[in-house]
Formats: C-alpha cells, structure tokens, sequence
C-alpha cells in the first residue's frame, strides 16, 4: 500500500496530515493556501447567510469549487481520511445507526471492526456528535471524509433497498427487484445481465453510454434469468432459442414496464431489458432541443390538416420522444388522434393508443385499414417497416389526415428515396410528404463542473468550420455527474421541408445525394451544423458532435 493511503472495503482513502490546527476556519484556510480569494469568501458568506446552507455548498454554487474538492480540504485542514468514491458499506455496520440520525448528519456507516466504526461523512464531526455515535456503537469512530453529493446518493441506496449488496445475502426475487429499481432512478434507458467465463456482468445504458454497475458469481446466475422469464411470462425450459416478453413492474414507489429479450449466448443466455417510459408527463418540443427555426418550422408542418411527416435516424436516436411532444403539441379535444405502436412507450391522455405485435392478426398495417374506419384526424405510425405500410400512410395523408411516422435512415434527404426504394411510387411520396426531422442525440455537459477550452484549428477543420471566438467546453466530472463529466441527452436536428424544389427532384428519381445538394441550396440546417451551434452553445462537447454526425 502507497505511503499515506489505506484500503476500506477496496477503496483507496488518502490520508491527510494534521497541517493546520482545528479551530481555524474553513474559510480563512481556503484563502491562506490560495484556493480563494477574500472577496469569493465574502460573496460565499453572503450566500450561506441568504440560503442558509454551509460555506463549502455556498462556494459549490458559485462555481468556485466542486464538492469533491470541498471534502479534499475538510479532510486535509482537520488530519482526517479522504475518500473520492464512498466506501460500500457492510450490512453489519449498517445495522448500527438508525436511518433517520444517518440521513439528519449525512453518516453512513462502512464498516466495524475491533470496537472501531469506520464512519463516512462529509465534514469532521463536532465533538457532540462523535460522543454520540461512540455511545451508540459502544467504539471508536474513525471518519472518512466523502464529497457531499456522492455520500447522499450512497445513504439513500442504503437505506431504500437500493443499495448493491451481495448476492449470497439476497433471495433471488430480492435481487432482481434491486437492479430494476437502481435502473429507474439512475435514469438508465437499457439493463444488461450477461454472464462471461467467470462472472455475471450487469450493465446500465445511461445517457447512450453503457456503464457496468456490478458484478456477481455464477452461481446465481441460473436462478436470476429464470425470475426474469417468470416475470415476463416466457418458457423457463427454452435456453437454445431468443425469447422476447414484458415486464410490468410495480414496488417500492417505482412503476416501470420492460421490454425483454433473451439471447442464448456462449456461456448462457444474455437478458436485456428495455425500461419504457410509459409516463403521462407532457413532453415539449422545447425540451427536446429544437432550435428556434426547427421549432417553428416543425410546428407548422405537424399542425397542418393533412400530409405526412417524417421522423428519421437510427435506433435509439428519440425518434419515439419527439413523436409524443409532436402529439401533446397538437392535442386538443375536437381532433381525433389515433396511434399504431410496437410497444407503446409513452402513455398520452386523450388519445387512443393500438399496441400491435401481440398477436399474428394486429400488425402495423391491418391496424392502420381499421383506424381509417374510425374518424381519425391524425394517424401516428411508430415505424414504417414494409411497403404496405408506408403505402397505406401515405393514401391516408392523401385523403384528409395528418400522419405521423418513423423511418431508419441517416439523414432527412434519405428519407424520401427510401420510401421508393421500399415500392411506393415517386408521385405518391413527393405529394403526401410535407416534411422530413432527422435527428439524433448527444450528451449534454454537466452544468457544474464543465470547462472551457480551445480547439486546434485541426478540431475546427475536421467539422467543417472556421474557429469561432466564442469558448467551447469539454466535460471535466463532478460528483453531480457521477464524475462522467455528462449529464442528460439533447437532440441534434435537421429538418427538411418539402419544397417545390424537393418535389421535382424525387419525380425525376434523385438519390439521397442529389436530394441533399437541393436541399443545401433550400438552406437546410445539417445534424452536423445544428451539433456546432450547440458545443458553441456550451450545451455539448466538440467528442459528442464528432461522435454522433457524419459528414
């Protein structure tokens, strides 16, 4: 072990030396080793006074410091340990302190060992409290001083049943249970279970980004998969053949449905499972990220009485939440909005929602014949997958409503040769469609620990720009964003409208190329241009424009 460092519970904790006697003050201490300046504190005492919050919170809000290098110099001005990431606390340990005195002083117990309670919290403890723990634990306490933010989250694990434990001390069900509810408030979109050669691997899609959470031995393995079959009413004796089911899941305050797919793999099957929104919050175009020409632009195509609109880009591009703001956008009591979806994700008021692929006899397009007897004013179609489809939407648009759909191509040019490339005739697509939204997402830098830096001209170049004067930043990790340096997804868009020009262009049979050349000279904004006006923007980073738009 390094000089200086010790080990709990496989975390690395640093020792601080005592360079400074107690009774000096957090804010003077700052100021002598020259993190601050005097005038920084006086603005954090102003707003420590004003919020009621501590200096360190205070000086968090400012931008000054990260809570990470708050608890840094807690634990090097008081001689106590310093932890970057929160020891796992034992389950005995955990046992010791009420949750109630653990979430009122930010305690968690991570340990007990010869009468000594290894003790995490985000400050050095006053002399009343540690008399207070010592009597309780019948020990000593040895603290361990964590970032604020990330001791909070690891409290409120431990003490709603959210925690990661070991698999030898949980029931199977219990198990399960955990990683679907950890899923849901860590806001992950896909949950991995895979086994490998040695160990089960669980992974959480946050953000776009697949991020292993924990691991555990084989030999639970067995077991978990078959509670996941039971609960999503599959055949328990089928290992050799993919399966796919759904997940109501309804405990402890969290409400979510799966999506589930079983994949025999080398050594067992591979479980992923979908978490679907299935929320009734009322989404905006606002919020997805359309800029203020796209928002306008796009509004006025979905609010028209008839035509068809597109929505393109790969799977897991939010092709699906800008379908549903597009809806809440136009929803009013006297229209008659209809939607044909495999599943439905999100559950919007006042509208009819079809779920097909239960059964051989609803699919996409004997669902839409139906529709069409039912007075609708707009159909949403959640994916053009066949001819018949697309054919089908496309007639409807042309005979009085509105059609709302998604197609898998990179870019909104693409669309429209697509759609006769799947058999529809070009007259058919150039006069029903009335505008095609490519999109994808990004990342989006976390607000609170994001920084400002400059790109070479090479940088520039490779995006197709001049330097702009205005500072770009690049993600840096805080506690907030679990050190990523990334917090949330934003939309990049292109929308295309179809013009005069665009129509002449798909009768005469141009390709997506040559669609995207008219579409230049019709002053379309590429995904590529809109992801710059967003890193400029500070919303995004240079690695995420680069990562998602291809030009």
């Amino acid at each position: 072990m390094e000089k200086g460092r010790s080990s709990v519970r496989g975390i690395s904790v640093q020792r601080s030396g005592n360079t400074s006697p107690l009774s000096r003050r957090f804010g003077e201490y700052l100021v002598e080793t020259g993190r601050v300046s005097s005038e920084d504190i006086r603005r954090a005492v102003r707003i420590q006074k004003q919020e009621k919050v501590r200096l360190g919170e205070a000086l968090v809000r400012m931008g000054l410091m990260d809570d990470i290098a708050v608890a840094r110099v807690l634990a090097e001005k008081s001689g106590c340990d310093f932890s970057e990431v929160v020891p796992e606390p034992a389950a005995e340990a955990l046992k010791l302190l009420p949750e109630r005195m653990a979430r009122s002083y930010a305690l968690l117990a991570v340990g007990y060992d010869d009468d000594v309670l290894r003790l995490a919290c985000d400050r050095p403890l006053p002399d009343h409290l540690r008399r207070t723990v010592e009597r309780r634990v019948k020990g000593a306490v040895y603290p361990i001083i964590c970032p604020t933010g990330r001791l909070k989250n690891s409290i409120a694990l431990a003490y709603t049943g959210d925690s990661t434990v070991s698999t030898e001390d949980m029931s199977t069900v219990e198990i399960i249970e955990k990683i679907i509810i950890r899923a849901v408030k860590w806001k992950a979109s896909d949950i991995h279970i895979e086994p490998l050669q040695e160990r089960v691997r669980i992974r959480y899609r946050i953000d776009g980004v697949l991020q292993e959470v924990e691991s555990c031995g084989l030999h639970a393995f067995k077991a978990m998969i078959s509670r996941i079959k039971v609960l999503a009413r599959l055949n328990i004796a089928e290992k050799r053949a993919p399966q796919d089911g759904a997940i109501s899941f309804r405990k402890g305050g969290v409400s979510v449905d799966l999506r589930v797919s079983c994949l025999p793999s080398l050594y067992g099957e591979k479980v992923v499972m979908r978490l679907l929104a299935g929320t009734d919050e009322k989404i905006t175009l606002a919020m997805i990220g359309l800029s203020s020409a796209h928002k306008d632009a796009f509004s006025a195509a979905i609010g028209r009485p008839y035509g068809i609109v597109l929505i393109v880009g790969p799977t897991g591009s939010g092709k699906s939440t800008t379908l549903s703001a597009a809806l809440h956008h136009i929803n009013r009591r006297e229209i008659n909005i209809v939607t044909v979806e495999d599943p439905v994700e999100y559950k919007i008021p006042g509208i009819t929602q079809v779920h097909v692929g239960q059964s051989d006899k609803l699919t996409f397009s004997s669902a839409l014949r139906a529709i069409l007897r039912q007075d609708p004013d707009v159909i949403m179609v959640g994916e053009t997958r066949d001819r018949e489809t697309a054919e089908i939407s496309l007639r409807a648009a042309l005979t009085g409503h509105m059609v709302f759909t998604t197609l898998h191509t990179n870019d909104a040019p693409g669309a429209l040769p697509r759609l006769v490339d799947m058999g529809c005739e070009p007259f058919l697509v150039s006069s029903s469609v009335t505008g095609v939204l490519a999109q994808r997402l990004v990342r989006k830098l976390c607000p609170h620990c994001r920084e400002e830096t400059v790109l070479s001209p090479a940088q520039w170049s490779s995006i197709g720009t001049e330097p702009v004067k205005k500072p770009v930043y690049a993600p840096r990790g805080c506690s907030l964003c679990n050190g990523i340096g990334y917090k949330g997804r934003v939309g990049l868009f292109e929308y295309l409208p179809v013009t005069s020009a665009i129509q002449k262009a798909v009768m005469a049979g141009a390709s997506g190329d040559q669609l995207t050349v008219v579409a230049r000279q019709e002053k379309m904004t590429t995904l590529r241009e809109d992801g710059i006006e967003k890193m400029v923007h500070g919303v995004t980073s240079f690695e995420e424009v680069i990562r998602v738009t291809v030009e």
